[in-house]
């Protein structure tokens, strides 16, 4: 795919978000919102590798690295969500990302949440990816919510992954050879937030993920708590903590901090800082880690959202992130919503 042909489809998908904004709500007593973003990424220090990869112990599962994939130089999204009735949703997005010249990925993806009652909610999502290398993922999730009054929300999903990507080798002949990897994953995910006080809030978060590969397995775990507190000065301040460890023995922590606070009726400034550590212990992977034994790394981005109106919202963003890897890049991020 050829630069001027992303610039196309890009154009395209805003246009078809344009002419969403004048088509009205589809059903009666419904809503339409419209969400519009593009993202772009100043490398200051690096140039996204073509592609980022690396290879779990079985040398047959792949995936993105884990800190750096949320980084594309140009990233577009445009997301429609349709009220069906009352009680159902549909949520339909498409998100373009462009790696480098030859490396990109499209996603697309639909999500329908039903409200079964007052407190309980189900949802069901499929998801579409396709990249560079013949790489081809999909994925299906299922979950719900419930409600305790609300002092007790509690919040699970479980997913399926089936990707497969091709292998490009050389024989003894010199022929080039290719090869289709396929790759089955499995996650689960479980929430529970308690309300301590009227403006403070306690959650605590535990992710699953399972990938089978041809000679090995690969298991991941993450825990996350998270504290939220609501100051008289219309500021939201939120602490997280998290923990990683996975099958290739390889532990991970992070903190972060956000402070949401309201400017006026239309302003709202968000300030987030974080911090991570990656402890690997794999003779291999320490070797990857430019002569250190970790992986630091730290972020700090703002965030301001205004409404032009009461149905729009406009958003900026700017993030700033290093690492000792000599990783540096700024991140700048713009965003429309609109609400028939």
């Amino acid at each position: 795919m050829t630069l001027s042909k992303h610039l196309a489809g890009i154009l395209l998908c805003l246009l078809g978000g344009v002419s969403i904004l004048h088509a009205g709500a589809l059903s009666v007593g419904g809503f339409t919102q419209v969400k519009l973003e593009y993202q772009y990424t100043d490398y200051l220090k690096f140039a996204y590798p073509n592609p980022i990869l690396f290879e779990y112990n079985s040398h047959d599962y792949r995936q993105p690295a884990p800190y750096i994939n949320d980084f594309p130089e140009n990233r577009v999204l445009a997301k429609v969500s349709q009220g069906l009735g009352i009680n159902d949703v549909l949520h339909v997005k498409y998100q373009y990302s462009d790696l480098s010249d030859t490396n990109w990925q499209d996603l697309f993806n639909a999500k329908y949440v039903r409200n079964l009652s007052s407190s309980t909610e189900a949802h069901i999502a499929g998801q579409f990816t396709r990249g560079r290398g013949g790489f081809m993922g999909k994925s299906v999730e299922v979950g719900g919510k419930v409600d305790f009054a609300g002092f007790i929300l509690a919040d699970g999903s479980y997913g399926y992954y089936s990707n497969t990507s091709d292998s490009v080798w050389m024989d003894n002949l010199g022929v080039q050879q290719t090869k289709e990897l396929p790759s089955d994953a499995h996650s689960l995910s479980l929430k529970l937030r308690q309300a301590l006080s009227k403006s403070t809030a306690f959650q605590v978060k535990y992710d699953y993920f399972f990938a089978a590969g041809d000679r090995a397995d690969f298991f991941s775990n993450t825990l996350t708590f998270w504290v939220s507190q609501y100051l008289p000065t219309k500021t939201a301040v939120h602490a997280e903590y998290r923990e990683n460890w996975n099958g290739n023995k390889y532990r991970s922590w992070s903190s972060g901090l956000e402070i949401d606070q309201y400017l006026n009726w239309s302003s709202t400034l968000t300030l987030k800082g974080r911090f991570y550590q990656g402890l690997p212990t794999d003779p291999l992977a320490i070797q990857g880690l430019n002569g250190k034994t970790s992986f630091n790394s730290y972020s700090l981005s703002a965030i301001l959202s205004h409404h032009l109106f009461a149905e729009t919202i406009v958003m900026l963003k700017y993030r700033y992130y290093v690492s000792d890897q000599d990783i540096e890049m700024n991140t700048y991020l713009l965003g429309l919503q609109y609400i028939l």
